[in-house]
């Protein structure tokens, strides 16, 4: 390592013609007024980037930087570092070179770290510059696989050397270091840390996968054997309160893991299939539910006419789309700008996902005859002013929405609709009246979700000719593709963001649908016509905006 006179960062970054005078001596007023670092401040404003940094800090150093986001993880090598050192000086492992451990660091000078990695590998260290957040990335991703690796041995092993029978019996709450329940927690924990929306636990003839769903796309996290599956899913019906001796019927049911601080609920559904019973756990964030209306992607045209559909004092705004498209979410931000003192709101949801307060939420229990309409007509008798009903499922339930719509409430709800125009012709199916849904309705959002491209590693793109024949952006137009990266794990995908279709129903709209004179595709072209922005506009608006692809963008239209 060259010796080389340590400079401050604002003057290297200076002196290397990353930043201009006037820049630095901004960064470092604002340095002196907020606390912050002065590569923090300029990163945050857009002036440089974090490897800009880690250039300049390679050249003053004199120590290589490693780029770890087209960096691979070799569990072995990663492992040679305790997790608890790796966690705590922010270091991987990335290369062996004869008795040097190469190590990428977050500060390579840091002694106390490099003493205690020579100390516990027993190795020369050869540090590396590497971002925190990349590093950090790769550890979680580095100790839980590897973790998950030796837990399936362990479980494994066991099982070879005590009969199944003496498996379950082990699997209760109080055997909290049995293989198999560190097992079931590691899967759940995996899962939360990677933002899992769901986990399946998939028997075969010869094994069973285990795979999580990120961004709407699942991904294969372990297989095991298939004498494991009993225990497994015992394990879990314990945690769900389940009949561990059911085994040919359906379950359903629950549990809560509080993972990093935040508290999920799960909801666990067991099946019966011809290679044993398939779980399915869905993940439901509480503290991803602070979404305000604004932050959920509207184009600005939309949310001003969503912004105005809710000063309606009575109707009913219905917001559609597919099983987890985000409809939930919508609902729960629109109630939050609908929250005020003055106002009774009531809900009846199966189950309630967002807890907010200021609201009362009723959960559905049909188990005991709390059903959605029996729900709706007791709450009918509570002076509510606003009601949300979680889901339209039967022609009960509309109607007597459409009632209390009609009658002076705001209603708001859901339906399983592939857009806007055709929840009218839904309505009419379960057996409402033309008219009343005409008079009624006030207006649809119509949503699907698309995956966000990674901002870390998108590249740009010149939509082609063919391009523009399918998706309709013109050729020529700069748009982004994904890439892919350690940050997005190589999907090129990170997030999700909403694509909306708002339908407003005006005096024109209303009284043609009351007289039964458009179906569902006239409703829709008259709605166009009047100014209406289909799914596939905000779709294509997304795309030149660089959020998503157009890969994604054709997705939608599939599935309309």
């Amino acid at each position: 390592m060259r010796k080389v006179e340590r400079k401050r960062l604002g003057d290297l970054l200076y002196e290397t013609g990353m930043i201009t005078k006037d820049q630095l001596e901004w960064g470092i007023n604002e340095q002196h007024r907020t606390n912050k670092k002065l590569g923090e401040i300029l990163v945050d404003q857009g002036i440089i980037t974090d490897k800009d940094i880690l250039g300049a800090l390679e050249f003053q150093l004199g120590i290589p930087q490693m780029d770890l986001e087209k960096y691979t993880i070799d569990y072995n090598i990663a492992s040679k570092v305790p997790e608890s050192i790796a966690r705590r000086y922010t270091v991987i492992a990335v290369g062996i070179d004869g008795n040097k451990l190469k190590v990428a660091m977050k500060d390579p000078l840091d002694m106390f770290a490099l003493d205690d990695l020579k100390l516990s590998t027993k190795m020369d260290i050869i540090p590396l510059l590497a971002l925190d957040r990349d590093i950090e990335k790769l550890l979680d991703q580095a100790y839980t696989s590897t973790k998950t690796k030796n837990i399936v041995f362990e479980v494994e092993k066991q099982i070879q050397e005590e009969a199944q029978k003496q498996i379950l019996e082990e699997v209760d709450e109080n055997a909290e270091n049995a293989p198999m329940i560190q097992l079931v927690n590691n899967i759940l924990q995996r899962a939360i840390l990677k933002g899992a929306s769901d986990v399946h636990v998939e028997p075969f003839e010869h094994y069973v996968r285990v795979r999580y769903r990120v961004d709407g796309q699942l991904h294969e996290m372990t297989r095991v054997k298939k004498e494991t599956l009993n225990a497994i899913t015992t394990r879990i019906k314990i945690l769900s309160g389940l009949d561990i001796a059911e085994r040919r019927l359906p379950q359903d049911g629950r549990m809560s893991k509080h993972v990093n601080g935040q508290q999920v609920d799960l909801r666990v559904s067991i099946l019966p299939t011809i290679y044993g019973e398939k779980t399915v756990i869905r993940f439901i964030y509480r503290t991803g539910n602070n979404l305000e209306l604004q932050d959920l992607g509207f184009h600005p045209e939309d949310f001003n006419k969503v912004t105005n559909l809710l000063k309606n004092p009575h109707g009913i705004i219905l917001v559609t789309g597919p099983t987890g498209s985000g409809k939930s979410t919508t609902l729960a931000a629109v109630l939050k700008v609908l929250n005020q003192e003055n106002v009774n709101i009531i809900t009846v949801e199966d189950p309630v996902e967002n807890m907010i307060e200021g609201i009362n939420q009723v959960a559905v229990n049909s188990k005991i005859g709390l059903t959605f309409a029996n729900c709706l007509r007791s709450i009918l008798r509570q002076d509510p002013d606003i009601i949300m009903v979680g889901e339209m499922r039967d022609s009960e339930t509309s109607s007597i929405a459409i009632r209390a719509a009609i009658t002076g409430h705001l209603v708001l709800s859901t339906l399983h609709t592939n857009d806007a125009a055709s929840s009218i012709a839904r309505l009419v199916d379960m057996g409402a009246e033309s008219f009343m849904v005409g008079a009624a309705v006030k207006g649809v959002i119509s949503q699907r979700l698309v995956r966000k491209i990674c901002p870390d590693c998108k590249t740009k793109h010149i939509v082609t000719a063919t391009e523009e024949t399918l998706c309709k952006i013109k050729q020529g137009t700069e748009v982004y593709k994904p890439r892919g990266c350690s940050v997005c794990n190589h999907t090129g995908y990170k997030g999700r963001i909403a694509v909306h279709e708002v339908l407003v129903l005006d005096n024109f709209l209303q009284e043609t649908i009351a007289g039964s004179k458009l179906t569902g595709e006239e409703i829709k072209e008259e709605a166009v016509n009047r100014g209406m922005r289909t799914l596939w506009d905000n779709a294509a608006y997304n795309v030149i905006k660089g959020n998503t692809s157009i890969e994604e963008m054709l997705r939608i239209a599939y599935e309309q």
